[in-house]
């Protein structure tokens, strides 16, 4: 329930901010102030606060972008002697309009909150409800323009949002509960829209071919990567072989005994169970990539593909296959590409290898360890 001075305040910000703001003021306007203010009450009642917390916070939430009416750059200094002028006159307790001015100073970019109510207002600034990430990036966007005299085109707006999504956090577990999947997703789609940027003019410049040092450690990191390849493949070939001696021999032994000693059974399973689990991640790490086989004229001209990989034209046609191979030979930038490319998704493959393989290694250590564990513990219990 809103106390006296709450309803006072948020009756005096709705027609400051009516008055105030101007129609250009898209994003900073009266539904992002009373959405703050709504956020920073459901993170609070989360947290379980106090009726007093919950009262500086919904102070500071209708306050913290009022210095808008009057100024856009350092509007946070603004709201808060708006602030305290109301406060004031208010007669609220001045220990507390110090407590909401920290409060609104915390809003400002670049501010580190330390205070549990400090942290929950500065994530309340950046939920997601409401209008959609789009909607409200684009206002901002139009803000900036007319305020800031700061025009952007459409990749550097991307670019610039993909870059301040990845550096933001969210301060509370609540606020990551809440608004953390919104987020996630606009952080992949920014990152699709920005693949799609196509790369300056330095980077088109820049050619493999001129550079012998490029030329070595593209070479050097190739090999490198081909015999970490073949290591994995080794180190998975051995925990296959290990786990089906132990399935076609081990197993069948202790099968044999669980008539004599039924508590056998636990070992038994326990062992089976690992074997089972690390032959599956073992195969996983050794199966081979999925390969559609044909590349179109579109992605062969973006560069986005490699030519020289069977995987991406084994079921192409070989008139097909030489027209494009021609397409790429003539093109050193394509052929840069397809470098990069072949050393990224080689790297990439190779990552997922060795994860697996460690999954692998660690199911079998932990496995053998709880089945001799089992074995120890029938024997001291005298059940063996």
């Amino acid at each position: 329930m809103q106390s006296q001075i709450v309803k006072n305040a948020e009756t005096y910000v709705i027609n400051l901010l009516k008055l105030g703001l101007k129609p250009e003021h898209r994003y900073h306007d009266l539904n992002h102030t009373l959405s703050m203010r709504d956020a920073s009450q459901e993170l609070g009642r989360r947290y379980r606060l106090s009726e007093e917390e919950l009262e500086l916070l919904e102070l500071a939430g209708l306050f913290h972008d009022t210095g808008f009416t009057k100024t856009y750059v350092g509007h946070e200094d603004v709201s808060r002697e708006i602030a305290t002028d109301f406060l004031q006159k208010e007669q609220f307790d001045p220990a507390k309009i110090e407590q909401v001015n920290r409060l609104i100073e915390v809003t400002k970019v670049g501010v580190e909150p330390e205070l549990l109510l400090e942290k929950i207002i500065k994530d309340a600034d950046f939920n997601t409800n409401g209008a959609t990430y789009e909607e409200k990036s684009e206002a901002l966007r139009k803000e900036w323009e007319v305020f800031c005299n700061q025009k952007m085109t459409d990749d550097e707006w991307t670019e610039n949002g993909l870059k301040f999504w990845e550096s933001h956090r969210f301060y509370t577990g609540e606020a990551q509960a809440l608004y953390g999947d919104s987020k996630r997703k606009t952080v992949k789609t920014l990152r699709k829209s920005a693949e799609k940027i196509k790369p300056s003019d330095d980077m088109l410049d820049f050619a493999i071919g001129k550079s012998k040092s490029a030329q070595m450690m593209f070479k050097t990191t190739l090999r490198n990567q081909i015999d970490l390849t073949n290591i994995a493949d080794n180190k998975a070939n051995i925990m296959l072989s290990i786990n089906s001696l132990l399935i076609t021999i081990g197993i069948p032994m202790l099968a044999g005994n669980l008539k004599e000693h039924p508590s056998l059974i636990y070992p038994a399973s326990v062992l089976l169970l690992t074997c089972i689990l690390s032959i599956v991640f073992a195969t996983l790490a050794t199966r081979p990539v999925k390969m559609h086989g044909k590349t179109s004229t579109d992605t062969i001209d973006s560069g986005n593909s490699n030519l020289f990989f069977f995987g991406n034209f084994f079921k192409m046609e070989r008139d097909d296959y030489m027209k494009g191979l021609m397409r790429v030979m003539q093109n050193e930038e394509i052929i840069d590409k397809s470098i990069v490319n072949d050393l990224f998704f080689l790297g990439r493959t190779l990552g997922f290898k060795y994860r697996r393989l460690r999954i692998t290694y660690e199911i079998f250590m932990v496995g053998m360890v709880l089945t001799v564990i089992t074995f120890g513990i029938l024997y001291l219990t005298g059940n063996y």
